[in-house]
């Protein structure tokens, strides 16, 4: 009798963990989810993702998600937002795996969980912490973001969400204008200047606008620039047939920049370097920053950027990332007093700053910090410290000088995600340094790594650097944009093209003096 009843157990037992085990997903259970600080147990906003004991992804309804307008683009990536106080949602009674994170600050997080047989009412899920940018006075901000194809909730809603999220404290969204397109364009539904309405999450809004021309709808033209902190739009927005579907090309970007200068704005080129304005524009002082990598990865760092800062121009480096939040990109600035949207501002244009979609960079220069400038008087060995810490491997911590390669430092196998090194240089004449990864990972949203910082810039004697290739490979820059700007060019006149073309003949002259005055 005990083994017939045994036998009827066993298998009773066995069919019920078969029935669990083949439980469909339909039933699901509620719970709720929350991120909290490994360390000090801090409630944290962050994204998450779960998939089944088939490693498919499973949907978090209730969740916002982290993807929202990019899942035409990203259909193997699967996040979903988790707010400051935490959310609700229906996970699916099985065997299932979750993986946590927040920005780029914290490590990943990953748990499995069984509730075939029972879930509880509330799920924590513990951070631990790579960096905190609040203790170095770093603020993290988005310089250039668009939204389409939204309605105005759900466009409040990514607003409310994503930045949040991704450990953004400082969000810029930018009025643009492109014929028949731009009817789908929600941020141009915002007004310009702050947005309180958004920032009850804690992150700082300021609606601005992108100025730019194009010869074909998305092609190059002048140039794009952010226009960011301006009291109103400057007009007209956008300029030129190619990109208005009307008129000339008869107006460049600067009477545009100067006025949004007037209104107290700042003025970031897009698009590192794409467009033909950039270099006269960077030669007059009209330029406070220049973004990197917002919404593909066009151009090399060698190309412009490290030729302007060549020629003894003081520019930072930023980024953003146009067209939805697609990645992790971002500036960190440091702020010194009250975080507002002109402190964090204030703080990129004076140098403070470094761009990455992953790791955290340091850099000092005989203690001197990033935006520094150093005045040397005599011949000196300055001692650099760098270091770079994230959550994917870095593989190379890259030391810059005048645009070299002065030395490179590899990660540790046992610790791919930390580099930091000391290096000594000894200078006889100007110099400015800055650091950089070079890395073939990928960040959670299948996007190549990058980490840049602003340099740490060094006088001597009271000048500043000058690099001859440098400047010449700009004047060159001037000269074939000109040549494409009166073959493409549809003017009203001929004294509008003089006009247009003075600039670049200005940008020019400049360059050749600069040459002739230290060869």
């Amino acid at each position: 009798m005990r083994r017939t009843f045994s036998a009827v157990f066993a298998l009773t037992l066995v069919g019920a963990t078969f029935y669990l085990g083949a439980q469909p997903q339909t039933e699901r259970v509620k719970l709720r989810i929350k991120l909290v600080d490994a360390a000090t147990g801090k409630p944290m906003a962050g994204i998450v993702r779960v998939l089944d004991a088939d490693k498919k992804y499973v949907e978090l309804p209730g969740l916002f998600d982290r993807i929202t307008g990019l899942t035409k683009d990203n259909p193997g990536v699967h996040w979903y937002c988790v707010p400051l106080e935490g959310a609700d949602t229906t996970l699916p009674r099985a065997k299932l795996h979750i993986d946590a994170l927040s920005g780029l600050e914290s490590g990943l997080t990953q748990q499995d969980l069984d509730f075939r047989t029972k879930s509880p009412d509330e799920l924590t899920l513990k951070l631990p912490l790579l960096f905190r940018p609040d203790d170095s006075g770093l603020s993290a901000g988005n310089t250039h973001l668009h939204l389409r194809g939204f309605s105005q909730d759900l466009a409040d809603e990514y607003l409310r969400k994503i930045p949040a999220a991704d450990g953004l404290r400082v969000m810029f969204i930018s009025y643009l204008e492109r014929n028949k397109d731009d009817e789908s364009y929600i941020t141009n539904k915002y007004p310009i200047g702050d947005l309180p309405k958004l920032s009850a999450t804690g992150v700082l809004f300021n609606n601005g606008e992108e100025h730019r021309h194009n010869f074909k709808g998305y092609g190059e033209g002048y140039g794009h620039v952010m226009f960011l902190n301006i009291k109103e739009l400057v007009q007209p927005v956008s300029i030129g047939p190619g990109i208005t579907g009307k008129g000339v090309d008869d107006l460049p970007l600067r009477p545009g920049i100067d006025n949004a200068k007037k209104q107290g704005g700042t003025i970031i080129w897009c698009h590192n370097t794409n467009g033909f304005e950039d270099v006269p524009s960077a030669l007059t002082g009209r330029l406070d920053a220049l973004n990197v990598f917002d919404g593909s990865r066009t151009g090399k760092f060698e190309e412009t950027y490290y030729r302007y800062l060549n020629l003894g121009i003081r520019l930072p480096i930023s980024t953003g990332t146009d067209w939805f939040m697609y990645d992790f990109s971002r500036v960190y600035a440091e702020v010194r007093g009250k975080l507002t949207i002109a402190s964090w501002l204030n703080a990129v244009k004076a140098g403070r700053c470094q761009a990455t979609n992953g790791p955290l960079l340091t850099l000092t220069v005989d203690g001197h910090k990033i935006g520094d400038v150093i005045d040397l008087k005599d011949t000196k060995t300055v001692k650099i410290q760098a270091s770079a810490i994230g959550r994917h491997p870095v593989q190379k911590l890259q030391l810059i000088q005048n645009g070299k390669v002065i030395k490179t430092h590899l990660a540790r196998i046992e610790r791919p995600g930390q580099i930091q090194f000391t290096h000594e240089v000894r200078l006889d004449s100007p110099a400015w340094f800055a650091v950089r990864i070079e890395s073939d990972a990928k960040n959670e949203f299948d996007r190549t790594l990058f980490a840049h910082t602003s340099p740490v810039y060094v006088s001597f004697k009271g000048k500043s650097v000058f690099d001859l290739e440098s400047a010449l490979a700009l004047l060159k820059q001037v000269e074939e944009g000109q040549a494409l700007i009166q073959t493409h060019g549809n003017f009203s006149n001929a004294a509008a093209a003089k006009k247009t073309r003075t600039i670049y003949e200005d940008a020019a002259r400049d360059l050749r003096d600069r040459i002739n005055a230290r060869r």
